[in-house]
């Protein structure tokens, strides 16, 4: 059995945070960087908006819900500004046979948690106690993105899933590579689509790698944009554009319309974790250890921040700070036009992406700690897990939610 100690520095009141991060992985692409968009077939999707009516007077319901998808929004911004800082008890801990590579989603109560024991948990938010579990028959690195009464999630096993909020398999999607980037659904022309990629596909060429591809909420391909090079990161969504950062460097604006390039901008380094939209600008860091902010209209870089060590903690950002780690284990803060406000260094690399809320911001450290500091950079709390905590935490009020490489996921309020 492993024995985890809670480090309580210094308590703040009430609240809640929330969770995930970049996933690692070799890069077999080319540096092609003129791809483009297949015609595939399409149609319409069920219309639908994004499950947004959290709260509720009964112990299963909390407020400020829904944190829906990855980053908590479409733009990946990590943030939630009405959400006051957890005090760091433990309310409960859920074990599964697997560790936690992906991050953990809340809607209507329930906490959605991939697993890599090959199953996605519906685990009630309150007590902790599991309603259901989905058999994927292969690992899940994918967090699931909540939308018109569907849970989607990718497998390593190259299918992307929609199951019902009763944990009842909707349809699948076969595709020929692991399907590990968090999806993300957008609404188009009163249709929602899932915005999805594949990893290493079997085709040996290069232009067959599809970076993104689209599918209807009903399971029917729309599109796919086709590249020399794949991902493992989350677009970030604004508008009826997506941002996607392809693994050897190459960041893309597509239309979530039809799938077409809008530009390209080439960075100095692989990029291993997702982009953030933020006020006009798409924020991108680099295992070379820039940040970039790019203007989301075209390739024209607006200011760059450079860190001593490469970086795998996708960026966040409230309406006054940038937050993310880097892999010496140093916690940045900049500003929004890219000037260092302060730094706070961990036991090890930081590649879980940061949760922010209202005075607070939440992490993890593969030194096996939950990290809660306030925004002026001052420590608040921690908790040592078992093992290497590299997922997002998820947030709702009085309430962080964190997953770890222990086979845990952990309730905090």
């Amino acid at each position: 059995m492993t024995y985890r100690r809670r480090h309580l520095l210094k308590i703040a009141a009430g609240g809640a945070v929330g969770v995930t991060g970049c996933l690692g992985g070799g890069d077999d692409g080319d540096n092609t960087t003129d791809g483009g968009s297949g015609a595939d077939s399409g149609g319409g999707g069920n219309e639908g908006n994004d499950n947004g009516d959290g709260g509720g007077a009964d112990e299963t319901m909390l407020e400020h819900e829904p944190w829906a998808t990855y980053g908590g929004d479409r733009a990946n911004t990590g943030y939630a500004p009405e959400a006051s800082a957890p005090g760091g008890d433990v309310l409960w801990e859920y074990e599964t046979e697997g560790p936690f590579y992906a991050s953990p989603v809340i809607v209507d109560g329930t906490v959605y948690a991939p697993s890599f024991d090959q199953s996605l948990h519906a685990v009630n938010a309150a007590t902790g106690d599991a309603d259901w579990t989905f058999d994927a028959d292969a690992n899940l690195r994918s967090t699931p993105a909540v939308a018109t009464d569907r849970i989607f999630f990718g497998t390593d096993g190259n299918t992307l899933f929609a199951v019902t909020p009763d944990g009842v398999e909707d349809w699948r999607f076969e595709g020929e590579g692991p399907v590990r980037a968090p999806p993300k659904t957008v609404e188009i022309n009163n249709n929602v689509i899932v915005l999805f990629s594949e990893g290493r596909l079997n085709s040996s060429v290069p232009g067959d790698r599809r970076v993104v591809q689209a599918s209807t909420s009903g399971g029917e391909l729309r599109w796919q944009f086709r590249g020399g090079g794949y991902t493992t990161n989350a677009p970030a969504v604004s508008g009826s554009t997506a941002y996607v950062a392809r693994r050897d460097g190459v960041l893309y604006s597509i239309n979530c319309s039809n799938g077409e390039q809008n530009w390209f901008h080439e960075a100095s380094g692989n990029i291993r974790c997702s982009p953030v939209v933020r006020d006009e600008s798409v924020i991108y860091a680099d295992d070379g250890g820039n940040v970039r902010a790019v203007r989301t209209n075209e390739d024209s870089v607006r200011w760059t921040y450079e860190a001593e060590a490469g970086i795998r903690s996708s960026p966040s950002a409230s309406d006054e700070t940038i937050y993310f780690g880097d892999e010496d284990g140093t916690f940045h803060a900049i500003s929004p036009d890219g000037d260092e406000l302060w730094t706070y260094d961990t036991g090890d690399s930081i590649r879980s992406k940061p949760t922010v809320g209202d005075d607070f911001v939440a992490f993890g450290s593969n030194d096996g700690n939950v990290y809660v500091l306030d925004t002026e950079g001052d420590e608040l709390w921690t908790y040592e897990t078992g093992n290497d905590v590299r997922t997002s935490p998820a947030v709702i009020d009085g309430r962080l939610f964190v997953s770890s490489l222990d086979n845990n996921l952990y309730a905090f309020e």
